[in-house]
């Protein structure tokens, strides 16, 4: 077991510097934007600034590991630095606000980077064992690197909370902030990028198969593996007899069995080189002809899904995850599962392939999506010269299944793509209009809730409130009234208690139990819930209640909407109450 010290700890460190210099670099600079974002200064930091400082620490690491194979310093900065300017081309030509697919393609290309730094190394052949032992390394180390930051910050934590309960020194909730970007992405980056093996310890032909790991593998996650395998071929026979479609969520489960069963396959790579155990050796020569006919389940699932309701995004990865397990399955057959990193690094092709050009899972969407919706558009006879006519009176009466499948498509191209999409339908600039307000301009029935597993809808109502003249004469006093995180209490003093309570805010003299004003909030909010179908976020021009006594400003109010039993809970708000 290595010695830890102080002095062991700044070599380290030390070597981070000289490996990772430009890793360095950016951990710095993601902790800089972390800071200031605590801080909330008065410097706008644009979602593109971000994606720069997040994806380049992680592309220098890929790029890093594969530049060690070669000697040549001014070589391995150059590429360093090309790698660097590409990503800021890329990052500083998005726009200021970032649409939904753009995110989608930032978590891809991150996804890529992490998994390319596994195998870049090992491109060349018989690289098999270092691979595998590079990458079982760098996980452990991953893992030993979360538990320490996280024993880190809870234990500073601590300590300063103590400082605050037993000496009474007041704690600004922004240190525990400042604390977390310490341990998180300042220290546990560099306590990774310093265990990564080096090129000496990259390039070792022995391993060794840790008791733990063998355990795992063969005694958890083979059993589980079958038990889902049993079920999924249990399934496959019943749809069979029963000559009917599978349900939809098979993809998601064929999917789930395949990268798991690769995953085992990579795990217990060593056991089959030694011959230990033939259940592996079977396993690896015949998982991929198993999975075959569940491939082909996952296949007729996911095209019924694109059939039944239209290409997405979601969908559209779903449908190259299927191609390419066909694929893998196939090689891996053919190779006699000879050569595992080939799993990773076809995976990582595919997925950084299909997040990029023309023909990338987002550009086909948005083209398929437009299309659709021009057809729909015809269908509905809403089009005069390729433009939509102005519905808003319902001149035009759209049959109610149409309706709600147009309001559905341009829902979902609105808020992945943004208006800009649509926009060649219109005559006039739709840019600033809210998905809502389009399909009020075509006519359409929508009652399109987002809905989640307890049937909810998250909203947050922001009032402009603008232009108000209110007589402060006729009012003895203004309060400002706030709360979070659901809490009850809005406002005390010496004479007065506010509380907000079952949608309804009451108003207690200090000395009483019974309310002196009780001002009731569920309609008023449901109304305006009920006339946004978006992502929840609700800009609303006033939202004032008033009675013989008060006046109540609402600015801020956030929650979720049940519908099922029309109730609401109210998680934050804030307003101002005038009394007289």
């Amino acid at each position: 077991m290595k010695k830890l010290s102080l002095k062991a700890w700044i070599s380290k460190l030390q070597l981070v510097l000289v490996r990772f210099p430009f890793t360095l670099l950016f951990i710095i600079g993601l902790a800089v934007l972390c800071f200031l974002s605590i801080q909330k200064v008065k410097v706008e930091i644009h979602e593109s600034l971000w994606a720069f400082f997040i994806l380049g620490l992680l592309l220098t690491v890929a790029v890093t590991l594969f530049l060690e194979e070669f000697k040549n310093l001014i070589i391995r900065i150059s590429l360093n630095l090309l790698s660097i300017v590409l990503l800021a081309v890329y990052c500083f030509t998005l726009p200021l606000k970032l649409a939904e697919y753009q995110m989608f393609q930032l978590v891809a290309f991150g996804v890529v980077f992490v998994l390319s730094a596994f195998f870049v190394s090992f491109l060349k052949k018989n690289n098999e064992i270092p691979f595998w032992n590079f990458s079982r390394d760098s996980i452990i180390q991953l893992f030993i690197t979360s538990i320490f930051s996280q024993v880190l910050f809870a234990g500073l934590g601590l300590a300063i909370l103590s400082l605050d309960k037993l000496f009474s020194i007041h704690i600004d909730v922004k240190v525990y902030s400042n604390l977390a970007v310490v341990c998180f992405v300042i220290f546990a980056p560099l306590y990774f990028l310093s265990n990564i093996p080096d090129e000496f310890e990259k390039r070792k032909q022995e391993f060794t198969f840790h008791k733990i790991i063998k355990i795992f593998s063969l005694y958890i996650l083979l059993p589980i593996l079958a038990a889902y395998m049993l079920i999924l071929y249990v399934y496959l026979f019943q749809i069979i007899i029963k000559w009917q479609l599978p349900n939809g969520w098979v993809s998601t489960l064929v999917s789930v069995l395949g990268m798991v069963g690769f995953l085992c396959l990579m795990i217990l790579y060593p056991l089959r080189l030694t011959k230990e155990n033939k259940l592996v050796d079977t396993l690896s020569r015949f998982f991929p002809v198993v999975l075959f006919p569940l491939l082909m389940l996952m296949s007729v699932g996911i095209f019924r899904r694109i059939g039944d309701y239209g290409l997405t995004i979601n969908r559209g990865y779903v449908l190259i995850l299927n191609l390419w397990l066909y694929g893998i399955s196939i090689y891996l057959f053919l190779s006699k599962a000879n050569h595992l990193k080939w799993i990773v690094i076809s995976f990582t092709t595919v997925l950084f392939i299909s997040s990029i050009g023309p023909w990338s899972v987002f550009n086909v969407t948005k083209r398929s999506m437009v299309k659709e919706i021009g057809q729909l558009f015809t269908e509905a006879k809403l089009l005069k010269e390729n433009k939509v006519i102005d519905n808003t009176d319902k001149s035009i009466q759209i049959e109610s299944k149409l309706s709600e499948s147009l309001a559905a498509k341009i829902e979902y191209l609105s808020g992945t793509y943004g208006n800009e999409s649509l926009q060649p339908y219109f005559k006039q600039s739709i840019l600033n209009l809210r998905s809502s307000e389009i399909k009020g301009k075509l006519g359409l029935e929508y009652t399109i809730v987002r809905k989640t597993r307890d049937s909810l809808k998250y909203f947050n109502i922001n009032v402009e409130n603008t232009n108000q003249k209110i007589e402060l004469k006729s009012y003895s006093q203004c309060l400002s009234l706030k709360n979070s995180k659901g809490k009850e209490n809005l406002y005390e003093d010496k004479n007065l208690k506010i509380n907000l309570k079952d949608v309804n805010i009451y108003v207690f003299k200090k000395a009483e139990s019974i309310p002196f004003i009780s001002i009731p909030l569920k309609s008023k909010l449901i109304s305006i819930i009920k006339t946004d179908q978006d992502n929840g976020a609700i800009s609303c021009k006033e939202f004032e209640v008033t009675g013989d006594t008060y006046k109540l400003i609402v600015n801020n109010v956030s929650g979720n909407y049940f519908f099922k039993n029309d109730s609401i809970k109210i998680n934050n708000f804030e307003a101002n109450i005038f009394l007289k």
